[in-house]
Parts: C-alpha cells; structure tokens; sequence
C-alpha cells in the first residue's frame, strides 16, 4: 500500500465528491435533466477508472505472503458481511421507497447512510479485486496479466448498460440491438470470471497445516459470502445512489463469489496429497542438508554418522544403520547406526553368504519389503532384529561394485512405498561419492580426484556467471572473469529490477577451490532472490549480510560492489561491502578518480555494526562517464621479479582508453596486465567489469 501515490488516491476521491455534488445539487433543485444525470455518472465513471491504481499497486498478498493475503480477504468479507447484517433493517426499508430518491432523501440520515455504503463499498471492491489480483498472478504465465486486464476492462463496460434509460437509446443503436450487445458483453464477463478463477496456484504455496486452516476457514466463509452477495445483489445502496457505480460494485462482488467457490474446490482437490507433498518437502530438505554436509566433510567416522541419521529423516524410518566394505580386508562391518540396541550393535555381523547380501550384489538394486516375517531373504536378519517389520535397504555401488548397504527399517508393516526407494536411490549415490572421498584421501590418492572435481566445478563456476552482458539503453557494459586455478571465489552478476534499473555486483570471496565457489554459488542464489524486494543497494546488503553471517563459517567472509544502475535518471548508485575502491573516468578529465566509500565486507559482523558502516554513493552516469569495477587480483598481480601491478598503473591504463567502447577498454586492460605479467602464470582471480555511459 505504500507505493501507492497520494496522487492516485486524491484525484478519484476528488472526482467522487464531485459526483456527490452533483447529486446533492439535483435533488435539492429537484431537476433531473438528461445533463445532469450524465455528468453525475461520468464524474463516477472517470473516479472508478482513475481508481485502478489501487488494484495493481497494492501488496496484500504474495508468494512469499500468501496467507496475508488470504487472512486480510477473510477478515474483510467477514467485517463487510457483519456491517451489511447491522443495516439489514435500514436496506430493508429502503424498498418501500421503490428507490424513489426524493422521497428516500427527504430523510438527511437516509442520503448520508447511502453515501457511505457507496464510499464503504467501493473501497472494499477496489482492495479485494488487488488482492484477488495478487493471488492471481502468483506463477503467473503470459496470458495472467492478459486476462485480468480484459477483466477489469469489462467490469468497468458492463455496468455501463446499467445508465439511466436516457443512456441506452442512441441514434446508433435501437432497442434490440442494444439487449443483443448487453447479454454479449455479460457472455465475455462470465468468461473472464471463470477463467481467472481457476488462477489458484498459491495453494501450492501453503503446507499441510495451513491448507487446513485453509479448509475450516472456507467452510465459514463460503456461506457467508454466498448470504452477502445474495443480500447486496437485492437491495444494493450504491445504485441508489450511482446506477454505473452500483452495477460494478454488484459484478465484482460475483467475481469475488465465484473466486472463492473455485479456490475452495481446488483446495479441496489438494488436500488428499498435502501430507505427501510437506513428506516430499522433507525428503528434499534432507537431500540438501546431505549435499552440503558431504561436500567438504572428509572425516569418514562423521560422515558415515551424517548419513545414517538424514537415511531416518529422508525415509521416517524407526531406525537406521550403515554397513560398509574394509578397504583392507573387503570383510562388511556395521559402521553407524542410529536407534539401534547396544546389543544389537554387537551381535550384528555382517556376511557375504547372507540371503540378503548376496541378492543386493546380484541385482544391485533396493530392496524393499513390508512384511519381513513373511520373507525368506530376510530371515537371518529378523532373528537379529525382532521388532523389524518393514525394510527398505539400499547397495552402496561403486562402478561395478558394491561396498556396502544403507538399511531403514519401520516397526510397523507397510512402512514403505517405492518412492522412498527413488528418494533414498539418489541420496546413496551421493553418500557413495562422499565415501569414496574420504577413503581416497586416506590413500594419499585425494589430489587426481580433486582435480577432476574441481574441472566439473569450474564448469558450474562457469555456468553462474552470466553468459551474455545485458542490453540497456545508452549503457555498454562488458566483464570478465580469469581464474587462477580451476575454481575461485570471484564473481559477477546482474539483476534485472525493473526496465529502467539493473542490478550490477562484483564480488571476491575469502579464499580459493571448491569452498569458495559453494560460497559464492550460495552468495548468487541469496542477492537473485533478494535483488527485486530491495530498491536501493543497502536494502539489499543488510539481509545479503545478516543471512550470510548465519551460515558463513568465522574465518569466511566477502567483500563486494553492489550497485544499481538507473538508465531512466542516468546515475549508478552503489555500495561498497570491503571490496576494492571503483575507478570513474569522467569527460574532459586527464586522471580517474577513486571512488572508496565507506563498508565492511559481508559475513564479518551479525548486523548492527555493518548497517552502521555502509555508505551509499550516488554518481552521474551520463554520456562519457566510464566506471571500472574490479577484484583485488588486477592491483596484486605480480611479474617475474615480484612487483605489483598496482592501483596506480592500473588507474592510467584505465585512463588512456576510456573514450573507447566497453568491449576494447576490457581487452587493452588484459593486454596491458598479461604485458606485465611477462610470461608468469597469475597467483589470484582477476575480475573486473566496466560500465560506460552513451
């Protein structure tokens, strides 16, 4: 609701007034002239259009927010409803009068009852079609916006067929045709009513609970909505007072009706599958919390413990163990296990002759059982574990080998489904790879398979860094990003905020391998989410920071730019998280300036003292301006004798080709540094990205 201008509110209230006015002014002169009449309906007409900002600005609700938005339409129904209830006896009344206005106005209470449920109603329609419109446009597709547009265009035509009779019969039109052109119109409404009414795909959004609450509060609602709708639709006190205004109140509120009948059936079809959907989500949370743990950890004693405990999360099982193949001996041993007894634990010995074993070698595939006391492969292990009754066990597979199995057990029968056997098939394939991780460092080996991992990582590196430099009106930008291993911790991106706005960071993590390039990985995934709910670039670096502190470890930490560029005012505003100064050229200047405000890098601090620290710069980006936003690895590249490149060398190169294109300042600043480097390999990445004004 706050970017919603006053502007958009004022004008159309204005507009109303005049309306009023206007109507006040017949009755009191008790002229009911063509003229008038039509001026009354077209000051209502042009508040009701001028009051559509109040639809498409409002933020009610969200896919990030759906139940505020769900919660503030339920409350506002009912709050409407109880109204419409307290003035039943006064609407009634109203019928005796056969909405003859004059004698229903000699009543002054009577005129200003009427005018505010006219003000009351109009409101409540305008903010519940936003936040319709809102829930709408949740997964949107192309044809959303399309389709609630042609909506409100016909909400506002409609009821136009509603004017006074003098309206209806134009020269262009007879009575027929009229009727005929009515009941097309009223034909692509309901159309545009239904189809935007299946537009429900925030259900999606909410878990199990929450459809619930979801299902109890449409079961209230519905009949409320169906009595007020009903109720309003016989004897409607906007139209007493504007025919136009009254009628597309009257048709939003079927819209509304239809919304709401439609979601609740769609919830209803949902509701069957919600437990299995919040049991998926769980699933997948458990696969990433392996992924995370797996790739770095290389304690084999912690992983196996790792991966024993999520097996139980990912299947819900009562218990879980691990047995793995000795390197040396290739006897099988109990390695972990969880909810197991201590005697257990000890009398469990492993055997290759095993029923079990020796068909998990055979087909190399899961095992799956539900009523273990009926199975002859599983026999040997039921005597171990009495109380097992389902069992779901995986081989470990190592190319063509398996050197071990992941069990998960249930004390209940039909404690599985085959889909917990694909869920738990990917997640030993990467405990496999973590495993066998683990064992090639303890066999000196660990360094030709990291080798291979860090080629597969700097694809991905790769791959997070944008393939194409974006397209703005006159702004050339060009980057790039030269590694000094297989993978690092520099790193560009753009964020499209709006047309007129693009987001612009370049960052350099703490740091080099495959650590830093999970942490910037992770650090692109946070600003991408964050970059178009934030306007200004310290909206942003606050929560980048406060949510980056939480799972960054101690000794991490990155320092960044991130800046906005704003085509529209042709400026760049910045900010400078720790990260290296930006060089600007500016016209008819012989020498760049530095531009260092004020910042500590992100990851450093939890919050308070970063806030305080961040400057925000805001400088012209008009024809000629040239900025160079780069990594410390340019200014710290050494030569064979150990010197630097330096900000003062890099400043004049930047300096001497700064009225050429972006594209030929970058490959004069790679000549210039490759020149100096004179044969010798870089130690640090070198990142650097330039942005000129046309």
């Amino acid at each position: 609701m706050k970017e919603i201008s006053k502007l958009s509110l004022l004008l159309p209230l204005a507009l109303l007034i005049a309306a009023v006015v206007q109507d006040m002014n017949m009755l009191s002169t008790s002229e009911h002239s063509l003229t008038s009449i039509y001026i009354r309906e077209y000051f209502v007409i042009f508040s009701l259009i001028l009051s559509f900002p109040l639809v498409y600005k409002q933020k009610w609700a969200s896919d990030r927010n759906v139940l505020r938005g769900l919660r503030s339409l339920f409350f506002l129904i009912l709050f409407t409803c109880f109204l419409l209830i307290l003035s039943n006896d006064r609407l009634d009344s109203f019928s005796d009068f056969d909405l003859d206005k004059n004698i229903l106005y000699e009543n002054i209470a009577n005129y200003i009852f009427v005018l505010s449920w006219t003000f009351f109603s109009t409101i409540f329609i305008l903010i519940t079609l936003g936040t319709l419109r809102n829930l709408i446009y949740i997964k949107r597709k192309k044809s959303t916006a399309r389709n609630f547009t042609w909506l409100m265009i016909f909400l506002v035509i409609y009821p136009l067929f509603n004017m006074p009779e003098s309206f209806k019969y134009m020269n262009w039109v007879n009575n027929d045709n009229f009727e005929k052109l009515h009941y097309v119109i009223l034909f692509i409404i309901i159309n545009l009513m239904v189809i935007n009414s299946f537009r429900v795909a925030w259900i999606n959004y909410l878990n199990r609970k929450q459809k619930l609450a979801c299902f109890w509060g449409g079961l209230l609602l519905i009949p409320i909505q169906l009595y007020f709708g009903y109720k309003f639709h016989s004897i409607n006190p906007v139209e007493i007072f504007s025919p136009v205004l009254g009628k597309f109140v009257d048709t939003s509120i079927i819209f509304l009706t239809i919304y709401i009948v439609v979601a609740f059936l769609a919830l209803l079809a949902h509701l069957p599958t919600a437990q299995l959907y919040d049991r998926k989500i769980r699933q997948i949370s458990s696969l990433h919390h392996l992924s995370r743990a797996v790739s770095s950890e290389f304690d084999i004693e912690k992983l196996v413990v790792t991966i024993v405990k999520l097996t139980k999360e990912v299947t819900e099982s009562d218990f879980s163990w691990l047995e793995l193949e000795d390197f040396t001996t290739k006897q099988i041993n109990l390695v972990s296990s969880i909810n197991l007894r201590e005697g257990e634990m000890r009398t469990r010995v492993p055997s290759a002759d095993d029923p079990l074993a020796a068909w998990l070698k055979t087909n190399k595939e899961p095992f799956l059982n539900n009523q273990t006391s009926k199975s002859q492969v599983v026999k040997n292990l039921c005597k171990w574990k009495k109380d097992l009754n389902s069992l779901l066990v995986l081989p470990l597979i190592k190319g063509e080998d398996v050197i071990g199995f992941l069990y998960a057990g249930k004390k209940v029968e039909f404690g599985f489904e085959y889909d917990d056997a694909d869920m738990l098939r990917a997640f030993c394939e990467q405990a496999v790879v973590a495993i066998e991780n683990t064992r090639l460092v303890e066999e000196s080996i660990i360094k030709e398979r990291l080798e291979q991992e860090l080629k597969i990582a700097h694809e991905a590196q790769m791959k997070l860094l944008p393939k194409d430099m974006p397209e703005l009106k006159n702004v050339e930008m060009d980057a790039v990003c030269i590694t000094a291993n297989e993978v690092g911790g520099d790193y560009y991106d753009f964020f499209e905020i709006d047309p007129d706005r693009l987001g612009v960071v370049i960052g350099d993590v703490s740091g080099k391998g495959t650590s830093a390039a999970f942490y910037m990985a992770e650090v692109k995934g946070i600003m991408e989410a964050l970059a178009k709910a934030n306007q200004t670039p310290k909206n942003l670096l606050i929560p980048t920071n406060e949510t980056l502190y939480r799972n960054f470890d101690r000794k991490t930490f990155i320092s960044l730019i991130y800046g906005i560029i704003d085509t529209k005012n042709k400026n760049f505003i910045f900010c400078r998280a720790g990260h290296c100064p930006v060089l600007m050229a500016s016209p008819g200047e012989d020498n760049c300036k530095l531009l260092e405000p004020k910042g500590m890098g992100i990851g450093l601090d939890a919050g308070n003292l970063f806030e305080r620290s961040l400057q925000q710069l805001k400088m012209p980006l008009k024809t000629g301006y040239v900025y160079l936003l780069y990594t410390d690895g340019l200014t710290e590249a050494r030569n064979k004798t150990g010197e630097e490149f330096g900000e003062e060398r890099l400043s004049k190169a930047f300096t001497s080709v700064k009225d050429l294109s972006a594209h030929e300042i970058k490959k004069r600043i790679i000549h210039d540094i490759y020149t100096f480097f004179d044969g010798e390999n870089a130690t640090d990445d070198m990142t650097f990205l330039i942005i000129k004004g046309l």
